[in-house]
């Protein structure tokens, strides 16, 4: 079932801009692998014309396996933003798996791999490679899930114990905008930080206090994109923040611009 991508464009930076170049499709995983997969979503641009588009990402907390004509790569999770420019015709198809769905695949704890990109066959075997040959013959995005899909069910790939208590806790700081601090998620969850942070940097990749970080921000930049007259100070407090000067200084810091900036960038009329 597909997604409506205008619901929740959070991470793609100014994405009115970027929905007048490409478009953007994303679809649910089967019941029996949403321990796994967050969602699949499709890439697709046609810049013929002589136009290129710079796309920049603020990255979730999460893997991405991403097919391109001849190339499967992983996509790990990384604390650097992530820009991709685009160019004459092509498309994209991308496995974005849940926050602790890569490690029982990768085998081993999911910190090793932080801010790395490498060719998939290295995880997966040299059977990925194959779908992104389909992938040159094919715009059918069904048709590339399902392939996706039996090629993950092939490989008999199970949850470990803390897989869905990770996805989990993950969900809760991107839902409960009140946990700002690490030891405030300790608490909640009755575990010692030092703990959490080991069972971050294996499942996961980065520490429970970056993927707070970064959750803080895709709310800021999402409320930037769609609100009007903004209260920042409010916003920041709300967020968890000392003070706006705090929250101008991670969002400027993360997305390249401050958030008044940004609203305002959101705002002016578009190319087209």
């Amino acid at each position: 079932m597909a997604r409506p991508t205008e619901r929740d464009t959070r991470g793609i930076v100014d994405p009115r801009a970027g929905f007048e170049r490409f478009t953007l499709t994303r679809h649910e995983p089967s019941p029996d692998l949403a321990w796994a997969v967050d969602r699949y979503w499709s890439v697709r641009w046609d810049l013929r014309d002589g136009d290129s588009y710079e796309q920049r990402v603020i990255l979730h907390p999460a893997v991405h396996l991403v097919f391109e004509v001849g190339a499967a790569t992983v996509e790990a999770i990384s604390p650097h933003d992530f820009a991709r420019r685009l160019e004459r015709r092509g498309q994209a198809f991308g496995v974005k798996f849940r926050p602790a769905g890569f490690r029982p695949f990768l085998g081993g704890a999911v910190s090793a791999i932080a801010g790395r990109r490498f060719v998939a066959s290295v995880v997966f075997g040299a059977e990925v490679d194959e779908i992104s040959r389909i992938l040159g013959v094919t715009d059918d995005v069904n048709a590339l899930t399902d392939v996706v899909e039996t090629f993950l069910r092939r490989l008999d790939t199970q949850p470990l114990p803390m897989t869905a208590t990770m996805n989990a806790v993950v969900d809760l700081i991107v839902a409960d905008k009140s946990l700002t601090r690490v030891g405030d998620l300790a608490r909640r969850l009755g575990i010692n930080p030092r703990r959490l942070q080991r069972l971050f940097a294996d499942h996961v990749g980065l520490g429970p206090k970056w993927v707070i970080n970064r959750c803080r921000i895709h709310e800021a930049a999402d409320v930037a994109i769609r609100g009007a007259s903004i209260d920042w100070a409010r916003l920041a407090a709300e967020l968890g923040y000392s003070d706006q000067s705090h929250l101008v200084r991670d969002f400027t810091a993360t997305v390249g611009t401050s958030p008044d900036q940004y609203n305002r960038q959101a705002a002016r009329p578009r190319w087209r």
